[in-house]
């Protein structure tokens, strides 16, 4: 729970007893409220409403006679963004939007207008919302690296859009199914990639923008058109606007969209957040079918993981940012613990790991309980598990290619998932 928020919210104090008092670690604890009778009032039901799992700015909104929509799409997001001004001037509403959600207030009072204007936003978003089918086509010779391409699997992350090789009579394509705005905008992606030009989009909190003070925006743009020219990619970002686009070369994009983030966290340090990942943590920080990403997507800021940079892009309200941020931080805590990766000098260290047959390899993973994968191509070993059975692997795999200590290793070596080591 956000205590501040709920005090800067609500006007009441919020006093939190030290878990000492209380005795039990998991003990029921007893939270003080000072305040005026009203403003106390209104804070139990703000308290309320975040122990449901709300976020505190919508409870609060709500409390105030605001109507909520939430979970709402990255395509729709940017679809509402730039029709908001429309909404408010047609409904004498007053539009606020999140990263994920948006409330709605009537300027004069009224409720019921703030419902009509929820249904003719949710109205106006059904035609980009409605589930089709499209079939792109792409050269037999770069099917591979289309499907494969790290800005069409964010778009798959960000919107549930599924995405195929196709192979027909007709040729190859690739076999879009999702949101219709989802599939519009693979179809950009793909076309540029069919023609050898690079395409990325960065997603942001919508509005973000707008908070600039004439002054910053003038330097923001200033560097902008610096980052452009020097990186020779284009570079489209609306005032308004859910998202920055990026077109060029497919290195002058990927060298513009780094950048990007870069400048964006100068001037939104709270709001904005670039978290490097070890390359091979990228798949299981994702998770399984990517359940653990939608589980950080849910927390009420983007959370786009960039696979060719092996980086998380964060953007959203202060304290949804910081959640995620911390939920990241501890999946890589876990990473370390129960992951170790060594890269190789010579195949002849991979070979001596596996052994005769494989008969090393069985024999390591039997005893230490580790999964160990070896890749005598890439000359990588990577070993997995429950941490002490990393830690009993990595020690006996050291010893088997003759490398001792091993620093930041992870699996309990303290440092890191990933040692790189020169043994000849």
């Amino acid at each position: 729970m956000n205590i501040r928020d709920l005090q800067d919210g609500t006007g009441c104090r919020i006093i939190m007893p030290d878990r000492k008092e209380d005795g039990a670690e998991n003990a029921l604890r007893i939270v003080r409220l000072q305040g005026t009778k009203e403003l106390i009032k209104r804070c139990k039901e703000a308290i309320s409403g975040v122990l449901m799992g709300d976020e505190p700015t919508d409870v609060l909104a709500a409390i105030d006679g605001a109507v909520l929509m939430k979970n709402i799409d990255g395509m729709s997001m940017g679809h509402l963004a730039k029709l908001k001004d429309k909404f408010e001037e047609e409904h004498k509403v007053t539009v606020d939007l999140d990263a994920r959600s948006a409330r709605i207030w009537a300027k004069d009072g009224n409720r019921e207008n703030a419902l009509k204007a929820k249904e003719a936003i949710e109205e106006a978003m059904e035609d980009i919302t409605t589930v089709d089918t499209f079939t792109v086509a792409v050269p037999p010779h770069l099917v591979n690296q289309v499907i494969n391409d790290s800005t069409l699997r964010q778009l798959q992350d960000q919107t549930g859009l599924t995405a195929n090789v196709s192979k027909t009579d007709e040729g190859t394509g690739i076999r879009l199914t999702g949101l219709a705005g989802a599939i519009e905008e693979a179809k950009k992606i793909i076309e540029r990639r069919n023609q050898g030009e690079g395409a990325a989009f960065l997603p942001l909190m919508p509005g973000m923008l707008n908070k600039m003070s004439p002054a910053m925006r003038a330097e923001f743009q200033r560097d902008l058109s610096f980052l452009m020219q020097n990186s020779g990619a284009q570079i489209d970002i609306g005032q308004a606007a859910n998202q920055a686009d990026f077109q060029g070369g497919p290195d002058e994009v990927a060298y513009a969209k780094g950048e990007m983030m870069k400048i964006l966290h100068h001037y939104f340090p709270q709001e904005c957040e670039v978290i490097e990942l070890p390359p091979e943590s990228v798949d299981w920080i994702a998770g399984e079918d990517d359940r653990e990403l939608m589980r950080l997507q849910s927390a009420g800021a983007v959370a786009a993981l960039d696979r060719r940079s092996a980086s998380m892009w964060i953007c959203g309200n202060a304290r949804s940012v910081e959640m995620t941020r911390k939920r990241i931080q501890n999946s890589m805590a876990r990473w370390d613990r129960e992951h170790f990766f060594m890269q190789c000098e010579s195949k002849h260290q991979c070979f001596a790991v596996i052994g005769t047959g494989g008969s090393t390899i069985r024999e390591l993973q039997s005893s230490t309980g580790a999964r160990i994968d070896v890749d005598a191509n890439q000359c990588t070993i990577m070993i997995s598990g429950k941490e002490e059975s990393v830690r009993d692997a990595k020690r006996r795999v050291l010893e088997i290619t003759g490398v001792r200590g091993g620093g930041g290793g992870g699996g309990g070596g303290g440092g890191g998932s990933r040692g790189c080591f020169n043994c000849g």
